[in-house]
């Protein structure tokens, strides 16, 4: 399933059907794939972790939202742990669908054909992680370099050793695996390390580290926005500190009942992934995030975030 509008993703959620989602449309009196508009759209509840989670532990393993005509999962990874763990799968058009907006989100930040990529990310069991980034590096025609999670003295020096090695044109990181890494720099010029990516999980990441001279860095610095639950790619961050949402999400900013807020206001970041076959309609990822009310100094155009 491909939607490329709301509209058309409830008209398939309805039919198809996500009992979850049907559920709950029929509540707020969306009953019929007749006559949708845009208006509908409004009335759509916001899907909250909490909502996720119970659905799943009323039906094991995966809960009831994936859509009656996707197809089976082939890929599997967790968010949260004990009472608040949720699981989380992907069909084939899932990761296709995660793919395409990682190619478009690393072009957008600057990484093309030919280059070396490297990344201290999670593995296989969580996303965003290093392997779904390597799919979407080997899609673009990358080299990825995956250096390991940066979890003692010695992983953050045997890093380096690759670094300096393989010598990569971008760093993908994370902000609490940096201190770490930065620790144990050899002091060195590196002009071929010509940018660097900092993975922003929502809440409380919108500030990247600051990298020390030793480093030996002086390039590019961008932010990708992901939220695990619903897309490892939501937005990528560009030079005048805002973010820039990819095509292939509907991104709101909402007050608690699911209401609108208008350009410049805060509330909670909003997210639908359009594309793939398992549905997730009006996310509120927790995320708190504004809508700037003129263009990006950038230049570059669609919705424009702003995150607290």
């Amino acid at each position: 399933m491909k939607a490329e509008d709301p509209t058309e993703l409830l008209s398939h959620v309805l039919t198809a059907p996500s009992p979850f989602y049907r559920r709950r449309l029929e509540q707020a009196g969306i009953a019929t794939a007749v006559d949708l508009s845009a208006e509908t759209w409004t009335r759509v509840p916001l899907t909250r972790r909490a909502d996720l989670v119970r659905d799943q532990l009323d039906n094991p393993p995966h809960g009831t939202r994936r859509c009656a005509d996707a197809g089976h999962p082939v890929r599997a990874g967790v968010s949260g742990s004990g009472a608040e763990l949720l699981v989380l799968t992907w069909t084939a058009a899932d990761l296709a669908r995660e793919r395409a907006a990682g190619a478009r989100l690393l072009a957008r930040l600057g990484v093309n054909s030919g280059m070396r990529v490297a990344n201290a990310l999670p593995g296989a069991l969580v996303t965003p992680g290093s392997l779904l980034l390597g799919d979407v590096i080997e899609d673009v025609g990358a080299l990825d370099v995956p250096l390991g999670v940066v979890e003692s003295e010695a992983a953050a020096k045997a890093a380096w050793e690759l670094i300096d090695r393989v010598q990569p044109a971008v760093l993908v990181l994370e902000a609490p695996q940096a201190p770490r890494l930065f620790a144990t720099a050899p002091a060195a010029e590196r002009q071929w390390l010509r940018g660097m990516i900092w993975l922003c999980r929502g809440a409380g990441e919108a500030e990247r580290p600051e990298v020390p001279p030793a480093a030996g860095f002086g390039g590019w610095q961008r932010r990708w926005l992901a939220v695990a639950e619903a897309t490892s790619f939501v937005a990528a961050g560009c030079e005048a500190g805002c973010f820039h949402v990819d095509e292939g999400v509907l991104a709101e900013v909402a007050d608690e009942k699911g209401s609108i807020r208008s350009a410049g206001r805060w509330g909670d970041l909003v997210l639908t992934p359009l594309g793939g076959d398992s549905p997730l309609l009006r996310y509120a990822s927790g995320v708190r995030a504004r809508v700037t009310p003129k263009p990006c100094r950038c230049g570059a155009g669609g919705p424009v975030l702003e995150l607290a």
